[in-house]
């Protein structure tokens, strides 16, 4: 559901236990967050909520410095109902929203728009104007206003925090699986299938020309992947890239669905990413890029 900025949450989910954050990408680090929030809701019998900004604050404010995101809000939604979170709240944000001081956020947002009964942050959870309120500011408010509230240490692998950031990285370095070990669900891209040159289709290999992607590209190469089309899923050899065998100079998502037969002109697409497979080359003929895509293939069919 959405918050505007005039309207409060129902009655029937005032008294809430809520974390409020961006969930990018919904990663490990995310559910240690969500599962504590969930812990609170079947404890004290009360309702579930993760909130979000519709418009993260940089982006109104800094929109050069907004990083692209990790996962379309949809797709935020499905992992956050996975994790069993019984309601998603998308907060309209705009200026003065963002203009207020820490405390006018807490009482405005936390206590008169949502009732908010327990609270459950990361453990740097910054909010209100310049970002000024902390933690211990939260805990601070939260004994005045007779909330109750919980601070989750970080989530860490290899010594490192789990984080948007780090995932960010390893995405458009190509390394799936280590981003995947991180995720709550392998990554995905979702975009529209549009018309491309059709050359695919020449070579035996039609494929799938992913447009109106929103969300970070891995590096260029070929990738294992899996498509769900329909109530049937099926493994996929994706290109993310140019194809300098043929002069294309235009990056392109073009996913090859094994075994599927039929349109998918106009559908939205959901891709899932699972192990990178090689590098873009330039291949001599035409022959050549033919042997490699049916190498690819059998790679992608014994993953």
């Amino acid at each position: 559901m959405t918050l505007s900025a005039s309207s409060k949450l129902p009655a029937s989910l005032r008294g809430s236990v809520v974390s409020l954050g961006k969930f990018d990408g919904v990663h490990r680090g995310h559910a240690a967050v969500l599962k504590r929030v969930k812990e609170y809701s079947v404890r004290l019998g009360i309702p579930s909520i993760a909130a979000s900004f519709n418009v993260q604050p940089i982006a109104i404010f800094n929109p050069e410095f907004a990083p692209i995101p990790l996962c379309t809000f949809s797709r935020k939604v499905e992992l956050i109902r996975k994790l069993h979170i019984d309601k998603l709240v998308q907060i309209e944000t705009d200026e003065t929203l963002l203009q207020l001081s820490a405390e006018e956020f807490f009482q405005r947002f936390f206590v008169e728009k949502m009732g908010v009964r327990w609270l459950v942050e990361g453990h740097n959870f910054l909010f209100g104007k310049n970002r000024e309120g902390t933690p211990d500011l939260l805990r601070t408010l939260g004994e005045n206003y007779g909330i109750g509230l919980d601070i989750v240490p970080p989530a860490l692998t290899d010594g490192q925090e789990i984080s948007s950031s780090r995932l960010r990285t390893l995405i458009q370095e190509g390394r799936i699986e280590a981003a995947n070990s991180l995720l709550t669900q392998p990554y995905r891209l979702t975009g529209q299938v549009v018309h491309g040159d059709h050359r695919g289709r020449t070579l035996g290999f039609p494929t799938a020309n992913l447009g109106e992607i929103q969300t970070v590209l891995p590096k260029p190469g070929v990738y294992a992947c899996t498509c769900q089309v329909g109530n049937k899923t099926y493994k996929s050899a994706t290109n993310i890239g140019f194809n300098p065998t043929f002069g294309q100079e235009s990056l392109k998502v073009e996913a090859y669905l094994i075994g599927f037969e039929g349109d998918l002109y106009g559908k939205s697409l959901h891709v899932d990413f699972h192990k990178r497979i090689r590098d873009i080359v330039k291949f001599e003929s035409k022959e050549a890029l033919i042997e490699q895509m049916n190498q690819d293939a059998q790679r992608i069919e014994i993953v």
